[in-house]
């Protein structure tokens, strides 16, 4: 049955929610930005229900300051005790094999601090990878992104109506400039590179988030695995693009 948890973390309770699974596999699911355990338009409720249809634990939690959690929302940068505390929630109720399952940010503190919590996979759904905002946006992935929307035929009645930008799009596309790597970015690879376990990393066909970490996918090791999801966007709202989600995270698991 599905409970509800309050776990210590420091002096704060981070809320919780348990759904139980029938094996040691169990997954510890990690939202984005300020969004809470539901995740956003209950993305990781579904997620959760989808796992447990395949005998699989999942613990979907708030981090502190956020949602229904005590305590001061220091961001996804300074989640590393958030996700301690959950992960030895998740092991105390039997989950000895556990899989991270982030989104955004959320991915993010997962492939920073998944290793030193005894995560042994992750999934990491379009990592966020910027030291501030999109505008620093790879050039390289500035120039796939306008190309991909030149070519689009949805766009070209825009185009031929001037809605877009055709003269700025170009100058992206022709743009020999490249932006400097962000300080994230660089802890990222590295984090990633270092993860013992392998990684699955869905992205979001067409989403400057999932684009931009496509970017480093070449640094990446051979322990990485990306999946590109189309006619998806940042948070899956479309409910074809999560069950390409659900279906990319349960084949994988299951090799």
């Amino acid at each position: 049955m599905i409970r509800p948890l309050a776990i210590p973390c420091g002096e704060s309770l981070l809320a919780a929610t348990l759904h139980p699974g029938e094996g040691l596999l169990a997954a510890l699911i990690v939202s984005g930005g300020v969004q809470t355990r539901a995740g956003p338009h209950r993305l990781f409720t579904a997620l959760a229900e989808a796992l447990g249809s395949h005998g699989m634990a999942a613990l979907r939690f708030d981090r502190c300051g956020v949602g229904d959690s005590e305590g001061e929302d220091t961001g996804f940068l300074g989640s590393a005790d958030d996700i301690a505390a959950a992960a030895s929630a998740l092991r105390r109720d039997g989950g000895t094999d556990i899989v991270g399952i982030g989104l955004c940010d959320g991915a993010a503190a997962l492939a920073l601090f998944g290793a030193a919590n005894g995560i042994q996979r992750l999934v990491l759904l379009n990592p966020w990878s910027f030291d501030s905002d999109v505008a620093e946006m790879p050039a390289a992935a500035q120039r796939d992104r306008t190309l991909r929307r030149l070519l689009n035929p949805r766009n070209w009645l825009r185009i031929l109506s001037g809605g877009i930008d055709v003269k700025g799009a170009l100058k992206t596309l022709f743009s020999k400039n490249t932006a400097p790597e962000s300080a994230l970015s660089a802890r990222l690879v590295a984090a990633i590179n270092a993860f013992p376990g392998p990684v699955l990393v869905p992205l979001s066909r067409g989403d400057a988030t999932a684009e931009a970490f496509a970017a480093l996918l070449p640094a990446l090791g051979g322990h990485v695995h990306p999946v590109w999801l189309e006619n998806a966007d940042h948070t899956l709202t479309r409910p074809e693009a999560r069950q390409a989600l659900f279906a990319a995270i349960t084949d994988w698991l299951a090799k």
